[in-house]
C-alpha cells in the first residue's frame, strides 16, 4: 500500500556521482492471485464466520448474575498491610544496590577531578546525594502512607 510501484535501477558509478539524471526505472510486478485462488478465498472467508454466528443458539447455559455473585468484604488491616509491606523485598534490593552504584560513581568523579574536568566534582555530589535519597525515601513514604491512613 505505501511501497512505490517503480524501481530506480544505478549502477555503482551513477549512485556515488550522485547524478539524478541518470536514472533507469523499472516497472515491478506485484503478485497477483489467479482466479481460481480468488475465488477459493471468498469461499473460505465466508465459512469461517459460520462458527463465530451459530455458536450463541447451541450453548445451552443460561447467565444469571445472581447465581455467582462473589460477595465483596470492605479492606481490613490485614489486608492493608500485605499490600503496604508487598513490595518490601524489591525496596531492600534497592537500597543494597545503591550503595555500589555510588562508590563507582564516586570514584569515576574522583578521578576525573584528578585528570582536571570539573564534572567530576557534580558527579561525587549526585552519587551521594542519590545515595541518601535511595536509603530515605521509603522512610518518608512509610510516614505519608500512615498519615493518610489517620484521614
Amino acid at each position: 500500500m505505501f511501497k512505490r510501484n517503480k524501481e530506480q535501477v544505478y549502477s555503482i558509478k551513477e549512485f556515488m556521482s550522485g547524478n539524478k539524471s541518470l536514472t533507469v526505472e523499472v516497472e515491478k510486478n506485484g503478485f497477483e492471485f489467479k482466479e481460481e485462488v480468488r475465488e477459493s478465498l471468498g469461499v473460505l472467508g465466508a465459512l469461517s464466520v459460520i462458527p463465530l454466528t451459530t455458536k450463541q443458539f447451541f450453548s445451552s447455559t443460561p447467565v444469571f448474575a445472581a447465581e455467582n455473585a462473589i460477595p465483596v468484604v470492605a479492606p481490613t488491616d490485614v489486608m492493608y498491610d500485605k499490600m503496604l509491606h508487598a513490595f518490601d523485598p524489591l525496596i531492600t534490593m534497592i537500597q543494597a544496590l545503591s550503595y555500589p552504584v555510588a562508590m563507582v560513581v564516586c570514584l569515576g568523579g574522583a578521578i576525573m577531578v584528578m585528570i582536571g574536568r570539573d564534572k567530576g566534582w557534580d558527579m561525587m555530589q549526585g552519587a551521594g546525594l542519590g545515595y541518601v535519597l535511595v536509603q530515605i525515601l521509603p522512610l518518608v513514604l512509610n510516614i505519608l502512607v500512615d498519615a493518610m491512613k489517620a484521614v
